[in-house]
């Protein structure tokens, strides 16, 4: 056990030493929602999207010229919209004309850590890879429009803390342009695998998406021994 984890550090610091490595930050905005498919037969559910964002840093580790391994420490806020519609029943439990309408609002704060492989083609690179995210903070409002004969009654009620899991996992994608030697455009996807709400029927399912755009900027290159020894040979 001592010789392999002795192999396995040598074995890292040599891929450290000899490959190129870049540091940088990275601010993105974009759209993200909840999914929620649960349907019942009086109810109409709309999710929508609605606007979000994530800053972070980012790292990445060359293989060779076109192939590098990622991986990235974010801050990511997650928000979602949700609309339920029901109709009203009278005193004898008969539907009226008139609709029970509940907007529901969630902000789930998150600090997350994506891992990928990307491949460049000239100025443009593809990424894809995993994500898992923890939650550090979440809460959320629901605000009900009821008639009741005439009259509407509000319901107004806001959660400090969600029900939901303390961890979220999923796969993402992503796509970078070069405009200059330190500054890229990227655009990225994430599709969240884990039903995040805890203690509730399968029926139940809350999944995370996201979609953002921004830009990134290396302010870090450090040049292994092997790119050193390539450039000289190059010159």
């Amino acid at each position: 056990m001592k010789k392999l984890l002795i192999i396995l550090t040598l074995l890292s610091f040599y891929i450290f030493v000899n490959g190129q490595q870049n540091i940088g930050l990275k601010i993105d905005g974009g759209l993200s929602k909840i999914t929620n498919p649960f349907v019942a037969s009086n109810v109409t559910s709309t999710t929508q999207f609605s606007i979000s964002g994530k800053i972070g840093f980012f790292y990445n580790y060359s293989l060779s010229k076109k192939s590098f391994i990622g991986t990235e420490l974010l801050f990511i806020q997650i928000e979602s919209k949700e609309k339920w519609e029901m109709s009203a029943q009278n005193q004898v439990a008969e539907p009226t004309d008139e609709f029970v309408i509940t907007n529901i609002n969630k902000h789930i704060s998150y600090v997350g850590i994506p891992v990928y492989y990307e491949f460049k083609l000239n100025k443009l690179s593809l990424n894809i890879g995993g994500q898992v995210t923890f939650a550090i903070a979440s809460s959320g409002r629901y605000k009900t429009i009821y008639p009741d004969n005439g009259s509407i009654i509000n319901w107004d009620t806001t959660y400090s803390k969600l029900n939901i899991d303390s961890y979220d996992f999923g796969v993402r994608a992503g796509i970078n342009y070069n405009l200059t030697n330190n500054f890229y455009i990227e655009g990225e996807y994430y599709y969240g695998l884990n039903n995040i709400l805890k203690n509730t029927p399968t029926y139940w399912k809350w999944k995370v998406q996201q979609m953002t755009i921004g830009i990134r900027y290396k302010f870090i290159s450090i040049e292994g021994k092997k790119d050193k020894t390539e450039n000289k040979l190059s010159q």
